[in-house]
């Protein structure tokens, strides 16, 4: 914080206590009283449960530690999140305590229709805002679907203006966002509030689940792996199962449960499921599904089945292996035609196809029937949707390779341009250690073996009490193992050996060479010539 030095904001954020101390209860309604008058205060301090039975009560409700950094005044020494997430804490933990707001509700009935048929009954209803209370911090929610109703009288005389009649179905249940998966998870007392981020980035991290727009979609990989773990263990892939679990856990932390007991009730059962799993359970690549009548195999007119492979989920025919037609299908197991883009193909001058494998989108060239896939160009697709241009072929060199001559084969050695140049290592006995570029050398460092210490190193400075420490243990450990310290195994390294071999130096501005220059550069243990 400007002028105040490192400031603690908040307070302990791994938790969903509702709990707050008296302390702060008192700043807050300070606060209150000075800010906003006796009409924004409570007479009474408002105390709220937690809808979780098994919240961590350790600690208090995540809240301001004090009331004197307001949203505006930190504002600056935080980052644009940092600032949006204290700017909700401070404004939860202040509104918490003020009096709730006041509405005025009306509801207003309409009876109408025409002579001689069914009367009917239309009802609208609206709500205006007399008293802001709590919403004087929190802001007034924007996103209802209040109507502000006009003034009317009992009575009075209406005329339709236009009628827009619209017919409802019962909808499925909507997909888990991050929001309604948390609260999903808290309601079944699965995790605790450190450990909900690290759950939704595991299963999109496993590719278990996608996210696509705001909503979570399970993958071909996600549904296998939880078709598999509930046919295997359908106890443990109960949530209630998890929820018992960690109730017992918390009775063994206090010591009112006998954990050998509780471990030998888990692993007895899990180990029989585990044996018979690995005898029992079938590979997912081993399963078929067969695939609507509808889809037909575009080679042979049988019948097509679903299977798994390393790409998820794809329609093959049902004559595998006498016939080998498969085809790519989409997430409601539709076939999934070729997305043919218009972009010709550099090589060959045929249209190319936008086609997803294991490692992203790619380019791939439209080939005839029978042609071979090196006639073909395939071009990859960043993260930024821009296609990457192909790497250029490697320019072949007359220098021998020498692992095919020790094998007795002929081969040279090929230039490839990139960050990364052609490098030969050959040994060199008797190479002193160099020192390293911008880090003071130790004393007697490079001092041959056998030359004794300079006068200046053969005395540690008097007043340099780390130094005499060193060199009293030093004297102390030579002295009682009779003999001095044994070279370590890179010490002995650096003078001398190692096989002839070729290696790609790493590229750069430090030590790669320029055109046409051959360098040498001395290095622990050999020179290294690096040649472009």
């Amino acid at each position: 914080m400007p002028g105040e030095g490192p400031v603690g904001l908040i307070t302990y954020m791994r938790t969903d206590s509702t709990h707050l101390s008296g302390e702060a209860i008192n700043m807050v309604r300070g606060y209150i009283e000075r800010t906003f008058g006796d009409k924004y205060l409570p007479e009474k301090p408002n105390f709220f449960s937690s809808s979780n039975k098994a919240a961590q009560e350790a600690h208090e409700a995540i809240r301001p530690t004090s009331l004197e950094f307001p949203p505006e005044r930190v504002k600056r020494a935080l980052t644009a999140d940092q600032f949006r997430l204290y700017e909700v804490i401070w404004e939860r933990f202040v509104a918490c305590q003020m009096t709730p707001a006041q509405w005025d509700a009306t509801t207003v009935t309409i009876k109408g229709g025409t002579p001689g048929a069914a009367e009917l009954t239309f009802r609208a209803s609206g709500r205006i805002l007399v008293f802001d209370g709590f919403y004087r911090v929190a802001g007034v929610p924007t996103g209802g679907a209040e109507a502000v109703l006009p003034a009317v009288e009992e009575k009075q005389p209406l005329a339709p203006v236009a009628i827009d009649p619209k017919q409802k179905f019962t909808s499925p249940p909507s997909r888990y966002t991050e929001a309604s998966l948390i609260k999903m998870l808290e309601s079944e007392g699965i995790g605790r509030p450190s450990t909900y981020a690290s759950i939704i980035s595991v299963i999109q991290q496993r590719k278990y689940a996608e996210q696509i727009g705001r909503a979570f979609y399970s993958t071909d990989l996600g549904e296998v792996v939880t078709d598999k773990l509930i046919e295997a263990f359908p106890r443990i892939m109960d949530v209630g199962y998890t929820r018992e679990m960690e109730a017992e856990l918390d009775k063994v932390e206090e010591e009112h449960l006998d954990w050998i007991d509780m471990l030998d009730r888990f692993y007895t059962p899990f180990k029989d499921n585990l044996e018979r799993a690995h005898d029992e359970l079938m590979h997912a690549k081993a399963e078929i599904v067969p695939a609507p009548d509808e889809y037909k195999c575009e080679t042979c007119g049988a019948g097509l089945v679903y299977r798994f492979g390393r790409n998820g989920r794809f329609l093959s025919c049902s004559r595998y292996p006498d016939c080998n037609y498969a085809v790519p299908c989409d997430r409601d197991g539709k076939p999934r035609t070729i997305d043919v883009i218009n972009v010709r193909c550099p090589k060959t001058g045929r249209p190319m196809a936008r086609r997803t494998g294991r490692f992203g989108p790619f380019l791939a060239t439209i080939l005839p029937e029978g042609a071979a896939q090196d006639e073909g160009l395939i071009l990859n697709i960043d993260k930024k949707g821009f296609v990457t241009a192909p790497s250029p072929p490697p320019l072949k060199t007359d220098l021998p390779c020498e692992t095919c001559e020790k094998a007795g084969r002929e081969g040279t050695l090929n230039l490839r341009s990139g960050a990364r140049a052609v490098a030969r290592v050959q040994p060199l006995p008797q190479v002193p250690r160099p020192r390293q570029v911008g880090r003071p050398a130790r004393r007697g460092q490079d001092r041959p073996r056998g030359q004794a210490r300079s006068p200046h190193e053969a005395a540690p400075d008097p007043h340099d009490h780390h130094a005499r420490r060193q060199a009293a243990n030093r004297q102390a450990r030579q002295a009682a193992q009779g003999r001095p310290a044994r070279r370590s195994a890179r010490a002995r390294e650096h003078r001398g050996g190692g096989a002839v071999a070729w290696w790609r130096g790493r590229g750069g501005r430090v030590g790669r060479p320029g055109p046409g220059v051959l360098r040498q550069v001395a290095s622990r243990t050999r020179v290294v010539e690096f040649v472009s």
